[in-house]
């Protein structure tokens, strides 16, 4: 079983002696690596450190010119801008048990606020530099109190100088972030007086940096002592009761035990688990200088970056973009210099004449490489009839300048920076030849971003960590978001629950687990215009996104007083209900709970508001009454108008009824005349009885008419007169 696959605790790393070994194995593990990467930072830093050492001393011996045509600085520097230009955020998202969302924000909050106040930003680009040059660099993440008068601690990421010197870690780790490390050691330049200082009883005799030149300092002012940070485990028992609760099985297993039961909760399962620490301990090189200390951190706090990482034959391999350039750009710089030095020394063109040509002319035949007189005059002479003759100097050798074409171009080649990625147009080629090239340019940086990502997400999960442990009392801790505006969120407070009456903590940061996830793109500033340019592009087809997005927009606009109108468009768009919950901060949910538990203070600008609104509905209101006895007035006139009309209607039908029943009368009496003995024409009965059936049809033809034209009201009050 290999030893990550179990606890351990040395005992032996209570040994000087054996920790002292344990530190030259670390450094010679790799120690031809770590050569290299210093050569390659010597190369780029060191006057005429881009010249073979032969070369060089034979140049100074010869007195021969020796230039150097940096072909590689520029490469570095493109590489580097490129990842400093990049934004790097780390996100924390919940991962079991029971983490939230909420505190995943918090957390956010937390570790953007670290790295501000840390200069994180700083810190990853010296390093990525580092990682770019010589393949290797590193950061730690250290515990610090507030200040010297608080027990309230802080953590803070910080730069290791120099760490291709002073960082080795365990042989045996192979993951690329160094996480299964069991040990590591850092060490640390300090003065005699410093050293002094902090341990008068120490021998000051310094650590062995594992290299040739470890005179590296003036070993009478300097002291070099060791960090020996290590991880120590120990078996821990989890206990899980059926309502999802998990316990350790300590001195108050028992009690919670015992509680449970009484509640009808009961024991399932339990597990070992391994729990780290980490610890520190001081050394020089004859003795420990202090007792080991426990630290907050539960994994290796110090964090490599590697470039071209790679596992071969048990051992770290790893190198940046300067070690395949180094031998192109030194016999680029000699080609170079040759070809300067055969043409300096090369001899001129010249012309030849006689002296009688030359009599009286020998001034501007003196100044004849420096005058720009285009008529040089010469004598004629009898002897020699052909005027003076221009002989050429001899050619440069051809060779040399092969050889410097050939030089750049594999300078170019071997660090995949085209012309088009240094910011140059590759001569006539097409736009797409130019995009071609940029992203093979790009295909060879992106390693370089790959591996900082590693590093910064190690980070992130050191950081994970640690922070409950250091942030574990009840305190307000300042928190960045990600638009670089700065809040405050309470932790480990303690408050009752209205619902269940029950002791609650808030913000418990160490509830749950969490996981870290590490975001590289564009800055923030570019990420809003980005939003902002697509929600205008949206607009366009879909008008109503700004009335559904209106917050977004102005939450992305970087000018002044923005964020005030942003605040504003959106406490309006939470009272009209146009943000649904999900996207409701927690101050929000909150004030919207309590809004709906308890009725609130007016607020006197709304009372004025609700006061104006009800005038102006008040004055509408009177405006439809005096509208509505306009009608009404109308409509009384009206039904007097058709009164009139139906009495009218009701007497000429009376009167035709009248003189319907004199006639009929009349008829009658004829009749009955005509029976006493009068002498009637048959025919002429006959004619006036149709008349007065005629008559009477018409009659009742008008009188239908007149019925079908009056309202039901006062066919019903015809009706009722007529009873």
């Amino acid at each position: 079983m290999k030893y990550k696959d179990k606890p351990y605790s040395s005992k032996k790393y209570k040994e000087h002696d054996y920790v002292y070994d344990l530190l030259t194995k670390a450094q010679n593990a790799d120690q031809d690596m770590r050569d290299q990467a210093r050569e390659c930072a010597l190369f780029l830093d060191k006057r005429d450190g881009q010249w073979e050492p032969k070369w060089l001393s034979q140049a100074k011996n010869e007195k021969k010119p020796r230039y150097t045509f940096d072909m590689v600085n520029p490469i570095v520097d493109q590489i580097c801008s490129e990842i400093t230009q990049a934004e790097f955020d780390v996100k924390i998202a919940p991962a079991g048990g029971s983490a939230t969302q909420s505190i995943a924000n918090t957390y956010d909050g937390i570790i953007r606020n670290i790295e501000t106040m840390s200069d994180a930003s700083d810190v990853y680009a010296e390093s990525a530099r580092g990682m770019v040059v010589g393949g290797f660099d590193a950061w730690r993440v250290s515990q610090k109190y507030i200040d010297d008068d608080s027990f309230e601690q802080d953590l803070v990421i910080e730069k290791i100088g120099n760490a291709i010197d002073r960082v080795f870690f365990d042989p045996a780790a192979e993951r690329q972030d160094k996480s299964d490390s069991r040990y590591c050691f850092v060490l640390h330049a300090i003065s005699k007086e410093e050293y002094q200082r902090r341990w008068p009883d120490g021998s000051e005799e310094s650590v062995s940096e594992g290299r040739d030149g470890d005179a590296y300092y003036d070993k009478a002012e300097v002291i070099v002592i060791g960090e020996f940070i290590y991880c120590e485990e120990s078996d821990r028992e989890l206990v899980m009761f059926d309502n999802g609760a998990v316990h350790e099985a300590d001195s108050e297993l028992k009690k919670v035990t015992d509680d449970f039961k009484a509640m009808g909760i009961n024991e399932i399962q339990r597990r070992k688990r391994i729990q780290k620490t980490v610890c520190s301990r001081f050394f020089d090189g004859k003795d420990w200088l202090e007792d080991k200390s426990e630290t907050v951190f539960s994994r290796m706090p110090v964090v490599p970056i590697y470039a071209n990482y790679r596992i071969t034959e048990n051992k770290s391999i790893y190198w940046g973009v300067v070690e395949k350039l180094l031998d192109p750009q030194r016999v680029l710089n000699y080609s170079v210099s040759r070809e300067i030095e055969e043409g300096a020394l090369a001899p001129r063109a010249k012309f030849m004449m006689t002296p009688a040509q030359a009599s009286g002319h020998e001034d501007t035949l003196a100044t004849l490489n420096t005058n720009s007189d285009p008529v040089q005059f010469y004598n004629p002479d009898p002897d020699a009839p052909n005027p003076p003759q221009q002989v050429g100097g001899a050619a440069i050798n051809a060779g040399l300048r092969t050889i410097s074409e050939a030089m750049r171009g594999m300078i170019t080649y071997a660090s995949g920076m085209y012309a088009s990625n240094m910011g140059e147009n590759a001569g006539l080629q097409s736009g797409v030849a130019i995009e071609q090239l940029q992203n093979k340019g790009d295909n060879s940086t992106l390693k370089y971003f790959s591996a900082l990502e590693t590093g910064i997400r190690a980070t992130g999960r050191v950081l994970v960590e640690a922070i409950p442990k250091v942030y574990n009392t009840a305190r307000t801790v300042r928190i960045l978001k990600e638009d670089q505006t700065y809040d405050v969120a309470p932790i480990n407070t303690q408050q009752i629950d209205q619902q269940t009456g029950e002791v609650v903590t808030l913000n418990d940061l160490s509830v749950g687990v969490y996981d870290v996830s590490v975001r590289a793109g564009a800055s923030f500033k570019n990420r809003q215009k980005e939003t902002i340019d697509t929600i205008i592009e949206i607009a366009k087809i879909d008008p109503t996104i700004l009335q559904i997005a209106g917050d977004v927009l102005l939450d992305n606009v970087s000018t002044a007083s923005a964020k005030q109108i942003s605040d504003r468009k959106r406490e309006q768009m939470l009272s009209q209900g146009m943000i649904p919950q999900s996207q409701m901060t927690q101050d929000e949910l909150a004030a919207m709970a309590q809004a709906q538990q308890q009725p609130q203070e007016p607020d006197p600008a709304f009372i004025i508001a609700q006061a104006e609104m009800g005038k102006a509905q008040a004055e509408q209101l009177r405006a439809q009454v005096e509208a509505q006895k306009v009608q009404n007035e109308t409509m009384r006139i009206q039904i007097e108008a058709q009164k009139m009309q139906n009495t009218s209607l009701v007497n000429q039908a009376k009167s035709q009824v009248d003189i319907f029943n004199a006639q009929t009368s009349r008829l009658k009496v004829e009749v009955d005349a005509e029976k006493a003995g009068a002498e009637i024409d048959n025919t002429d009965v006959k004619t006036f009885g149709e008349e007065i059936k005629n008559q009477r049809e018409i009659q009742e033809m008008n009188n239908e008419n007149r019925m079908r034209n009056m309202s039901t009201p006062d066919l019903m009050r015809i009706a009722n007169r007529g009873q």
